[in-house]
């Protein structure tokens, strides 16, 4: 006899604000169950760091949307807040006093320009990888069966052995360095397919940015904000609930929940899981996360131009500046990340003395007027980009064996499919997918 309680008698969990968990929430809403999201912080949206410059909402952290982002995308859409404009792929760098740029409105000029930026040979390496990528939709994520076998060939090494020091000092760095944070010896071969997809896209951004669609999600979906997950509730080797306390010092509750989908980045997820799962939870602890500083500024003028939004750097703390939009090129992002740009003083004096250093090298590089800023805003992150670890699809399959000793628990994060938002988006649909399989399973009476 089947005793399986129908969805709508279902109670399930997403933790995690950002955009894993706002999938993955917002799937299981649709699928019937009684859903509720669980967010520390006080606000939803996680990396993509809504904040406000000037009286303006602005996102300081992800908000390039790829034409192939066809699952964050999807999302948008069933919220109603689907309203993009273009902003294309535009990226510069200066090699030997010449300003090359990477536009994806402008093949012929790329591939140009990727050609004066590295041997033949690595060359042709990179291309056989950008075709794999092309014919299967798969290399665009962690796990892939291609480079899975990059994997187990190459990641006894880091990146930066991978390709000649040209094209490392040229493309793959500012690559790696824009999607982990990370230096190419601090990042493996096996998990590259994630950055080189990101140059074979091209892209837009939403017009009225994500808070639209938070404020749908935050109409049809349940929403505890400022509430901490301190564990688990495991019966009979089963998930049935949380731990909760609300805010930094609230008394300790426990919750019922049917299922739980912990869509949160690795070290967090570690922490909720280490009472019951301690193995798991020191296999998570092993993604390496690294920090990250946004400084937007909004000037009386425009900074850049059409042709150039944006100039990555390999020299100072300072790695990419760019404009906010291909209409708003007199807001510009500064992003401080990478070895040199893990900043311990976020004192104002010293943003601002960073700051003028790059205008400086924008007026020298590009020749950009001198504007004056009108309205500054920071944003720091602690953990801001997931590095992975090398070996990762070794890492996924052990953390999928462990995850499946716990009934009703399912994962979604950066670290499962990768770091962009698609990526994200794709590991908060799969968890929904798994949990709602978990959770129709027949269970019946002896």
């Amino acid at each position: 006899m089947d005793l399986t309680p129908t969805a709508a008698q279902r109670r399930v969990a997403v933790v995690g604000g950002g955009i894993s968990g706002l999938t993955a929430a917002l799937r299981l809403h649709q699928r019937g169950y009684d859903t509720e999201l669980v967010e520390a912080a006080d606000t939803l949206g996680g990396r993509f760091g809504v904040a406000v410059l000037g009286g303006r909402q602005v996102m300081t952290g992800g908000k390039n949307i790829g034409r192939r982002y066809t699952t964050f995308r999807r999302f948008t859409a069933e919220l109603g807040a689907d309203d993009y404009e273009s902003f294309g792929y535009n990226a510069s760098r200066v090699k030997d006093g010449r300003v090359l740029t990477l536009d994806s409105e402008k093949r012929g000029q790329t591939l140009r320009n990727i050609r004066r930026m590295g041997s033949s040979r690595d060359l042709a390496r990179l291309a056989a990888m950008a075709a794999r990528i092309r014919l299967d939709d798969s290399n665009r994520f962690l796990g892939s069966r291609y480079f899975s076998g990059v994997s187990r060939r190459h990641d006894r090494a880091p990146l930066s052995t991978f390709f000649g020091r040209e094209l490392t000092d040229s493309l793959i760095r500012p690559m790696v360095i824009r999607n982990n944070g990370a230096e190419p010896d601090e990042v493996y071969p096996g998990t590259f397919g994630t950055n080189l997809a990101m140059l074979l896209d091209h892209y837009d951004q939403l017009a009225h940015g994500i808070q639209p669609a938070l404020d749908a999600f935050a109409a049809r979906v349940p929403v505890r904000l400022g509430t901490r997950v301190t564990g688990l509730d495991i019966r009979e080797g089963a998930v049935r609930g949380l731990r909760l306390a609300e805010g930094d010092g609230g008394t300790e509750e426990t919750v019922a929940y049917d299922g739980v989908v912990l869509a949160t980045p690795a070290y967090a997820t570690a922490g909720i899981v280490r009472s019951a799962q301690p193995a798991l939870a020191r296999r998570l602890a092993d993604v390496r996360y690294f920090p990250s500083t946004v400084v937007l500024v909004e000037y009386d003028r425009p900074v850049f131009d059409e042709n150039v939004r944006a100039l990555a750097m390999d020299d100072g703390p300072c790695s990419n500046a760019g404009s906010y939009g291909m209409q708003e090129r007199h807001i510009v992002r500064y992003t401080y990340s990478g070895r040199e740009g893990r900043l311990t003083d976020l004192s104002p004096e010293h943003i601002d003395k960073l700051t003028g250093e790059v205008e400086e090298k924008l007026v020298e590089h590009l020749g950009a007027p001198r504007a004056e800023r009108v309205h500054t805003l920071v944003k720091h992150w602690d953990a801001a980009y997931s590095g992975y670890v090398p070996h990762h699809p070794s890492f996924l399959a052990e953390v999928r064996e462990r995850v499946g000793r716990l009934a009703g628990l399912e994962l979604a994060g950066d670290y499962i499919q990768g770091v962009s938002i698609e990526a994200c988006a794709r590991s908060g649909s799969a968890a929904a997918a798994r949990l709602t399989a978990h959770l129709s399973t027949p269970r019946e009476r002896a």
